[in-house]
């Protein structure tokens, strides 16, 4: 069953069978703010300001994942 699991994770995380910084990095920047989300809302019993949670998440995953992809990007605009 873990093994199962673990084929799983490397499958979302990978790009053509080997894996991705970028995506592991984008999930690592998701995992860690929902969690820190959770502690805070389990501690506190309140939901808290959620603009800067959400500005951290979409801006780690931006770099993560958009530098990963810039070559594509730039190629992209250029016509290629």
């Amino acid at each position: 069953m873990i093994t199962a699991f673990l084929a799983f994770v490397k499958s979302v995380f990978s790009d053509g069978g080997e894996g991705s910084f970028s995506r592991c990095g984008a999930g690592a920047v998701i995992f860690a703010t929902l969690s820190w989300v959770g502690y805070v809302v389990f501690k506190t019993k309140t939901i808290p300001d959620l603009g800067g949670p959400s500005m951290f998440m979409a801006s780690g995953v931006a770099v993560c994942y958009g530098t990963n992809r810039a070559a594509d990007i730039i190629s992209a605009f250029k016509g290629k």
